[in-house]
């Protein structure tokens, strides 16, 4: 009795109670209402060293998750690393499951722990009226846990996107941006021709474009504006591995955020569309006394040389837009040129009437450069 006495009065002497020490129990001390955040983190330095972050939180009436999955050689695994991630939005009955695996357990305050190699996981969940003081998160028991990681992985592997596809119209040439999931594998397509397979940064960058510009709230949209004669329409899809699918399109009349939206994945799409074109073309007839090659760098440069009897090599920058490729000469270095291909089935078609001419060579419109 007199220990007790003594250990309840330290308590009070150090501004703290053993209630707090024990920990404030979820759906009792906390309410579930007052949730607004959970985190679930493993950073395992195993071989191969695995990442595994799941996120519930609330915000603006609604609920969401997100998680992300890192693999590589190297520890501690980076943003890099990540091979798969995704943000989905949360039913009630899927939030409600959440609070299910989480009732019963114990939140207190954080302790600081140094870099030991534990892998975690590494839990804490905030919640209004806090005030910063207890988020350290432990499961009521081993089961809740492993009941929690099951609809975690039910969630992140329902929410796998298995299409992208993204047009637009109107004033410009139509193009098409379209992404397919195949036998575990995702490809850069054309229609239903695969073009290049996509690693894991590319996919991570997409996924993060349709969260950031919260793509999925654009389902259903149908938008239409007949006093625009000559404007801009565009269709977007998305297909899950859940069957989840989400429909948009319009003419010039868009949701919200589209035109930055719109940007962004142009610029992913064009950045990898380079790659795909970068390599060495070779005329197909004869250069000034032997080949002449253009070099299209993926970074956006490029190099062309008419020939061993040709004492100029130039070089420059490119770029592609809507089915050719435009190459401007660097005039710090020589020339202040233009020229323009179009291309199709790794050929360069030359556009005489759209380019200044290279200085040894006379190529007539029409002629083509060989990818080798």
């Amino acid at each position: 009795m007199m220990k007790s006495f003594f250990a309840a009065l330290l308590a009070l002497l150090l501004g703290t109670s053993p209630i707090a020490e024990a920990g404030l129990v979820v759906g009792t001390d906390v309410s579930a209402a007052d949730i607004t955040d959970f985190y679930y983190t493993v950073d395992a330095s195993t071989y191969p060293p695995h990442y595994q972050r799941y996120r519930f939180w609330a915000e603006d009436g609604k609920k969401w998750f997100f998680h992300e999955s890192r693999q590589g050689d190297s520890w501690p695994q980076t943003e890099e690393n990540t091979v798969l991630s995704g943000t989905l939005e949360l039913t009630d009955e899927e939030w409600s499951r959440f609070i299910d695996c989480v009732a019963g357990g114990k939140v207190k305050a954080r302790e600081e722990k140094p870099e030991d190699g534990d892998s975690g996981p590494f839990m804490y969940l905030y919640w209004t009226g806090d005030e910063g003081k207890n988020q350290q998160f432990s499961f009521a028991s081993y089961e809740k846990r492993l009941e929690f990681e099951a609809l975690c992985e039910k969630l992140a592997g329902n929410h796998v996107l298995t299409a992208f596809f993204f047009r637009r119209g109107g004033y410009m040439v139509p193009v098409s941006r379209e992404v397919a999931f195949r036998e575990g594998k995702y490809y850069l397509m054309d229609d239903e021709t695969p073009l290049r397979e996509l690693d894991a940064a590319f996919i991570s960058e997409l996924d993060d474009i349709i969260s950031d510009h919260k793509l999925e709230t654009w389902n259903g949209f149908r938008g239409s504006n007949p006093y625009v004669l000559d404007g801009e329409g565009f269709s977007l899809e998305l297909e899950y591995a859940n069957g989840k699918r989400v429909y948009a399109s319009g003419e010039n009349n868009f949701p919200d955020g589209y035109h930055s939206a719109v940007n962004v994945i142009e610029e992913l799409f064009t950045r990898e569309e380079m790659a795909l074109i970068a390599g060495t073309y070779k005329y197909e007839k004869e250069g000034f006394g032997g080949d002449f090659t253009i070099t299209l760098n993926a970074d956006g440069t490029y190099t062309f040389y008419e020939g061993p009897l040709s004492s100029y090599m130039g070089s420059g920058t490119w770029e592609t837009y809507y089915g050719a490729v435009y190459m401007y000469e660097d005039k710090q270095a020589g020339f202040d040129l233009r020229f323009t291909f179009g291309l199709h089935d790794g050929t360069l078609s030359y556009s005489g009437s759209n380019s200044d001419g290279f200085p040894y060579v006379k190529v007539t419109d029409g002629e083509k450069f060989i990818k080798q």
